[in-house]
Parts: C-alpha cells; sequence; structure tokens
C-alpha cells in the first residue's frame, strides 16, 4: 500500500493536488517535502505523538500538507469549519486539547477572537499574512528540514460533529496502527467498493473541512492517484474540470447534483464527463427525480451510501 512518501519516490513529478480555480499544482515530492516540514516544525514545537492541533482553514493546497504532516508526526488534527461563530470555533479549540492552532489571513478575524477564548492553545500560525499573536506558517516550515522526523507515527483526523444534541462532540478514532504506512482505515472498504487506485482522479468540490471530503482525499493521496479540489463549488466549473483532468472519480452532494441539472442543456453538453467511473453522493437525503436525471446524464456510475463518523458501518447502493 502506497504512501505519499513511497509515490514521491516513485512518480516525484506525479500531480497529487490540483487546485482548480488557480491551477497550483503540488507534486508528489513536494507534498512529501513539505508534510516532512510541518512534521519538523511539530516536533521542533514540542508537539509529540498523540498531542493535538486544530485548523481552520478555507480550500487551499497547504490544508492537505498540514493533515499530511500530522499523519507523519502522530498528532491527532481537527479541522473546523469556517462558517462557526469565534464562541463555537474557541469551544472546539479548547475541547479537543488543541496545542497549536492553524488559520488563514482571509478568517483573521474570526481565528484572532476564537484564539483568544482559547488559552490552551500555546502556538499560533497564520498562512498569507500574519496579526498579532500569529507567526507565519510559511516561514516557520521554510526553516524546517524536509526530510522525516525520527520518530513518525501515525496521526488522525478527530472531526466534530454539527452540535444538534447540545454542544458539538469530537469523534476520535484511534489509528489501527502506528505505522504511517499503514493503509487508510477507508480503502479496504469504500476504496475498494469505487476502484480507487494509482490512476484516480478525483474531483473534490466540497470544504475540506467535512469528514468525507478529507477522508476521500488522504485516502486518495495515500493510494497514489491525484485530487483535484475546488475552492469554491461552481457547477459549470466543476464541469469543465471533469473534462479538463479526466476525472474517474468524484463526491458530492445532492444540492450539486441540483446546482448542475439547472445550466443550460446546452452548457450541460458542451463538457465532456464520459471519464467518470464513480461519482458517490452522501449528507442529505437525494431527491428521486434528481437521481434519475444524473443516471441519465453521467450513466450508471452515481453511488449513494449512508454512513457515521463514529464507524457504526455503512450502506451502498449503485444505479443498477
Amino acid at each position: 500500500m502506497p504512501h505519499p512518501s513511497e509515490t514521491a519516490k516513485t512518480y516525484p513529478h506525479k500531480a497529487a493536488i490540483i487546485m482548480g480555480d488557480s491551477g497550483e499544482l503540488v507534486t508528489y515530492r513536494q507534498l512529501d517535502e513539505r508534510s516532512n516540514q510541518a512534521a519538523q516544525l511539530f516536533r521542533d514545537l514540542g508537539l509529540q505523538r498523540g498531542d493535538h492541533m486544530a485548523m481552520m482553514l478555507e480550500n487551499r493546497r497547504e490544508f492537505l500538507e498540514i493533515c499530511w504532516g500530522a499523519q507523519r508526526a502522530g498528532i491527532i488534527f481537527t479541522p473546523i469549519s469556517s462558517h462557526l461563530k469565534a464562541d463555537e470555533t474557541a469551544y472546539i479549540l479548547s475541547n479537543c486539547g488543541a496545542r497549536l492552532f492553524v488559520t488563514s489571513a482571509r478568517l483573521a478575524e474570526l481565528g484572532t477572537a476564537a484564539a483568544a477564548s482559547a488559552p490552551g492553545v500555546a502556538f499560533r500560525f497564520m498562512l498569507g499574512g500574519v496579526r498579532e499573536g500569529f507567526q507565519s506558517w510559511e516561514e516557520a516550515v521554510d526553516r524546517q528540514p524536509d526530510t522525516p522526523i525520527e520518530d513518525e507515527a501515525n496521526g488522525v483526523p478527530m472531526l466534530y460533529s454539527s452540535g444538534t444534541t447540545g454542544q458539538p462532540k469530537g469523534v476520535f478514532v484511534p489509528p489501527a496502527s502506528d505505522d504511517v504506512h499503514a493503509p487508510h482505515f477507508l480503502a479496504p472498504t469504500l476504496g475498494a467498493a469505487f476502484g480507487f487506485g494509482e490512476e484516480t482522479v478525483y474531483l473534490s468540490p466540497a470544504p475540506l473541512y467535512h469528514a468525507a471530503p478529507l477522508h476521500y482525499n488522504m485516502m486518495n493521496l495515500d493510494l497514489g492517484g491525484t485530487s483535484v479540489i475546488m475552492e469554491h463549488f461552481d457547477p459549470e466549473r466543476a464541469l469543465a474540470l471533469i473534462e479538463e483532468h479526466r476525472v474517474t472519480h468524484s463526491q458530492w452532494v445532492p444540492i450539486m447534483f441540483v446546482r448542475m441539472l439547472k445550466l443550460p442543456e446546452e452548457v450541460r453538453q458542451r463538457y465532456d464527463v464520459s471519464s467518470m467511473q464513480a461519482a458517490i453522493h452522501a449528507a442529505a437525503p437525494c431527491p428521486i427525480e434528481v437521481k434519475e436525471q444524473m443516471i441519465e446524464w453521467w450513466g450508471p456510475v452515481i453511488y449513494e451510501y449512508y454512513a457515521a463518523s463514529e464507524g457504526v458501518g455503512f450502506t451502498l447502493i449503485g444505479s443498477e
């Protein structure tokens, strides 16, 4: 089972991450080096295996680079929705025990207010600029070596529920192995069911702080595929990216199907989506007529699943 560090040795110039709007490309060698630098920074700050960090970022290449750095350092990492209020964000920062918090200049006002109410956060970093109380993430990682840390361990995400019953709850599933090269937990199940592998080109149109986009992108990169990340969902741009990158796999929520179906017929037919092998949807009920129209348009590649972050099982149904 490859790990990004192994793919970096075999295919160093292969695209690991492509940003949908900017076109910014991260090769596997760059992902390997930058995740090593992040892991080195964590150790330099004194963070050890089992410590927690949190991040509140928009979709950008550094999001996954930081996640892979945490994965290689045995850090438990919590992505936080950028749509929460400052007090809600501060609650999660404190509740997960984050010692380090990373945000961006774009979210500076929210991030600054949240961090001010989370005294347990010892280290605060910002991407794309700095505010008082924050260090530059770019400058900090650039000072670090791009070689692996000596004590690599398998870090995992701890995501939070939406808080529909009281305060949000952190869902922690410990890693099955400390080996950073251990297969991603989805690889033998949903990864195998949908045919993820080295040839996969995965379109990710949703925010990376959600469970499914985070898990699927990390699984895809763990298996040596290419992830095309949309900074923001736009229905026509999604179709253009499918054609441009010959996307094979994707994951959606039903409202994205609705918005694509609302495009004028001549716009929908302008783009070649025949490369798609599995268009997966979840997170909300899908109206019958929407699913029927998508199957008619894209063919029998539409799959629906229902699952829970707690890992209690899942259901899966295909177009047939």
